[in-house]
């Protein structure tokens, strides 16, 4: 029985991109559990279910046969999925045809809160 996690997955190398969600996440108490490498949080998949996953595009293999493999599994169907792409006609169809949603670069705040379904970025 895999165990509930009540954060987001995000699969990224990207240093920078890291440290910018744990951050924007951080202010609204959401945990992020993040991997270097696509089969590293495919293993963590198997033993627990996020309530969201982001693939960025520039994942150590194609983050669209992750995203697919992600949806076979039958307990993962319902987690939202996002893989962070560059904003091109090909990396958008790739999402569609796959039935992931696509979250053009560069993120934003906004755009991260609207796949959490977390409305707009409050400025304190």
């Amino acid at each position: 029985m895999a165990t509930d996690y009540p954060g987001l997955l995000l699969l990224s190398r990207n240093d920078a991109l890291r440290a910018y969600v744990d951050l924007v996440l951080s202010e609204r108490g959401i945990p992020v559990r993040h991997f270097d490498l696509a089969r590293e949080g495919l293993f963590w998949l198997v033993d627990h279910t996020p309530r969201y996953v982001l693939l960025d595009q520039d994942l150590d293999v194609d983050p669209f046969a992750v995203a697919a493999r992600i949806r076979h599994v039958r307990r993962l169907k319902e987690v939202p999925l996002a893989v962070l792409i560059e904003p091109t006609e090909k990396h958008r169809t790739t999402a569609e045809v796959v039935r992931v949603k696509a979250i053009e670069k560069p993120l934003t705040r906004d755009k991260l809160y609207r796949f959490l379904g977390l409305g707009e970025a409050h400025v304190n």
